[in-house]
């Protein structure tokens, strides 16, 4: 697990973070699960679907690009206190917890041993309407260099994490 320090003073561990649940949408598509696709790459079967509205023709160099514009699920927080701190550590709750049961789905298949959650939740003035969001790519040749420095990023909470990270 990585992370920088603005995720470093939300995350919480298991026992003291809120149990925020999963939406319905969330729980959806960690049911509909994961397939292979395109160069081997991993995608969340609800996000590619039958694969109609994205190219086929994947460069094996930058297969993990198109796994983060593929899976990527915006995280809603709308449910929760607009109170800035309540919000925040709800926000990093639900997108972990999202992460985490997402993993775990994705465990049986070939290369899963390779994927990584991207978590971003915005912390700026605007929190309220930046949000929360999960991207899933598989570390392999083409994973984006500028997640090897998360300090980098200044407005939001960011942590890189991966199965092994949920399993005790």
């Amino acid at each position: 697990m990585k992370m920088n320090s603005l995720m470093a003073s939300l995350w919480q561990s298991d026992a003291e973070a809120a149990d925020p649940g999963l939406p319905e949408d969330l729980q959806a598509l960690v049911t509909s699960g994961w397939r292979t696709g395109p160069a081997g790459a991993l995608v969340l079967a609800g996000c590619y679907e039958d694969g109609g509205g994205w190219r086929q023709d994947w460069e094996a160099g930058i297969v993990p690009q198109h796994e983060l514009e593929v899976n990527d699920v915006y995280i809603p927080c709308d449910d929760f206190p607009e109170d800035r701190e309540i919000f925040l550590r709800c926000s990093v709750a639900r997108s972990r917890k999202f992460a985490d049961a997402a993993l775990r789905a994705a465990h049986p298949l070939i290369n899963s041993g390779l994927l990584v959650a991207v978590i971003s939740v915005g912390i700026s003035e605007d929190y309220l309407m930046h949000g929360a969001t999960v991207k899933f790519a598989t570390r392999r040749s083409g994973f984006p260099e500028y997640y090897g420095d998360l300090e980098r990023f200044c407005d939001e909470a960011m942590a890189l994490v991966e199965f092994r990270d949920f399993v005790k």
